[in-house]
């Protein structure tokens, strides 16, 4: 249900702000905070969960997380996408069946199918 890790699996603040590149006043501008409120924070070796949750999606954690949750629903959806084109395929086949017993055992009477499929 939901994406981001609950406070307990969240990597340290420290190892957060050494995994992003930059200095604290970039990191600081990016997530909306000034800088010498990430230096106390820093100091502290804490700060608020929107703060952690915001440095979490900018680590290489976050980044690794929202590319597999991304990989696994594109393949999830080409697996669909293959399994609803085989069954696609059967439908036809059935359908071209029926047409031909169809026509074998009505001939060429008035409500004959009008429309050929494939």
């Amino acid at each position: 249900m939901f994406r981001a890790p609950s406070q307990a699996n969240l990597p340290h603040l420290h190892t957060l702000l050494n995994d992003i590149h930059g200095d604290i006043d970039q990191i600081a501008r990016h997530i909306g905070v000034s800088a010498s409120t990430l230096r106390k924070y820093r100091a502290q070796g804490q700060a608020p969960r929107s703060v952690m949750l915001a440095l979490f999606w900018e680590s290489t954690w976050g980044r690794m997380t929202a590319d597999a949750v991304a990989f696994n629903h594109a393949a999830a959806h080409a697996a669909l996408a293959e399994s609803l084109k085989r069954q696609n395929k059967r439908l036809i086949e059935q359908i071209e069946l029926l047409e031909a017993e169809l026509a074998q055992t009505i001939g060429h009477a008035a409500n004959a199918p009008i429309f050929r499929v494939g």
